[in-house]
């Protein structure tokens, strides 16, 4: 079976991009690429917030969010394209469309859309849109081990972490309509409603403290320290989630390096260093 020139671009274009042997000098460098115009364009829409600088350099900005349309177009586009080679999808236009609606993509598309959008006051009410070209920060995952590692302990944890959450929202709920009993009826500022109570529950079991709300009755602060005592541990499970799911993920990988090394050695002589027949 003979391979047309077409595929075999659409081959070689997808081992650049998602390289399985190993990345080369190549890939290395336009990952680098990618990733310093990742942090060029947050810090640039970070800074053109600042009158002063989105007034005396507006259109160099312009010119740079462009450019970087251009590239990330490019490479949203090349991704787009080898959609076909990608394991586990379909064929055809469901296997486009599943692929174009995964996370990373949908990113990347976001990020496309926001640098088309200009700063001009003609599109003021669009011009929120600029602030999701901080979402190119996560698109870094792509090109980091690291953040490829967080990734996967968020997946791998997301039942129990979403569990957790549940329960979070609901003890949040449960602490402001507490304090909204005790406290409405003597007028305490901050306790007006449930829903402004869920500010003072919110700020006390996350441990933040802003102090700005605070119950004032004798009963409320009985209640606020029974809430307090039951609350932070429940607020706190979601880190030590995460941290034994990085312990158990690292020590998976420590276990599949030293089976990798151990069966590279058992091909090679270990006195001469010859490959085994």
């Amino acid at each position: 079976m003979t391979t047309t020139p077409h595929a075999s671009f659409m081959h070689r274009l997808h081992d650049f991009l998602d390289p399985s042997d190993g990345a080369g000098p190549a890939e290395r460098f336009f990952n680098a690429l990618l990733v310093a115009l990742i942090l060029l364009t947050v810090a640039i829409t970070i800074l053109s917030t600042v009158p002063s600088i989105h007034a005396q350099y507006g259109p160099l900005i312009r010119l740079f969010d462009l450019f970087c349309f251009v590239i990330f177009g490019l490479e949203y586009a090349a991704r787009l394209y080898v959609t076909p080679l990608r394991p586990g999808l379909p064929r055809g236009g469901r296997g486009y469309w599943q692929y174009a609606t995964s996370p990373l993509p949908l990113i990347d598309l976001l990020v496309l859309i926001s640098l088309l959008v200009p700063g001009a006051t003609a599109l003021a009410s669009l011009r929120g849109l600029r602030m999701l070209k901080l979402l190119s920060l996560l698109k870094l995952g792509r090109y980091s081990d690291s953040l490829q590692l967080i990734g996967r302990v968020i997946l791998q944890r997301a039942g129990e972490l979403l569990t957790t959450v549940l329960i979070v929202i609901v003890l949040v709920f449960i602490a402001a309509s507490v304090l909204y009993e005790v406290e409405a009826g003597a007028g305490t500022k901050g306790f007006e409603s449930i829903p402004q109570a869920l500010w003072w529950a919110v700020v006390t079991l996350t441990t933040t403290g802003y102090g700005d709300v605070y119950p004032a009755t004798p009963v409320g602060k009985v209640a606020a320290g029974f809430i307090m005592l039951f609350g932070v541990g429940m607020v706190a499970l979601p880190a030590g989630m995460i941290a034994s799911g990085f312990a158990e993920e690292l020590a998976r990988l420590r276990m599949v390096e030293q089976t990798a090394q151990e069966t590279r050695a058992a091909r090679y002589c270990p006195h001469c260093g010859e490959k085994l027949p």
